[in-house]
């Protein structure tokens, strides 16, 4: 799992760094040579989307999505597991649905050969992102589902130690 987790930190970082470059390309082509670069804010937008789907993979991965502390926070300790494994299996199966859901309507994207109107590609390869960024979030659930109920596991052998 390592390799995903490095892959969404490298493709963070080159979607970021590329979309910037070319923004600002494009800004200075059009405001200062007065040369527009009629294929640049489409490539922006479609590495913006891709960004924003990895990289909120990479947020659930590291617990940087928003949370309802204070409610987790005034239960007893020993509940916490449930809730953050309750939190992973609903994460779990809203994302098949939208997988299910996304891969219907990249098959008639395909299907009908629709492409982007300045880069000229098919379209299905922006949208793309949504399947593929929340693919890589079910994983990241999964693992943190684990992680929960492993959690729980060690607290059960710890206090049953700690009483025998």
């Amino acid at each position: 799992m390592r390799f995903l987790d490095r892959f969404e930190n490298y493709a963070i970082i080159v979607l970021l760094s590329l979309m910037t470059i070319l923004v600002f390309i494009a800004t200075m082509a059009r405001y200062v040579f007065f040369f527009p670069i009629t294929w640049g804010e489409e490539a922006a937008r479609y590495m913006m989307v891709w960004l924003a789907y990895i990289g909120a993979s990479a947020g659930l991965k590291r617990g940087s999505h928003l949370g309802v502390e204070v409610f987790v926070s005034s239960l007893p300790k020993k509940w916490h597991w449930a809730l953050d494994a309750l939190r992973y299996l609903i994460i779990i199966v809203f994302n098949v649905l939208v997988i299910i859901l996304a891969a219907q309507i990249l098959r008639n994207q395909k299907a009908t050969g629709q492409i982007s109107p300045a880069l000229e590609i098919p379209i299905y390869y922006a949208y793309a992102a949504v399947p593929f960024g929340i693919g890589l979030m079910t994983i990241g659930a999964v693992q943190k589902l684990i992680e929960a109920v492993a959690t729980r596991n060690r607290e059960v052998v710890a206090t049953k130690g700690q009483e025998g």
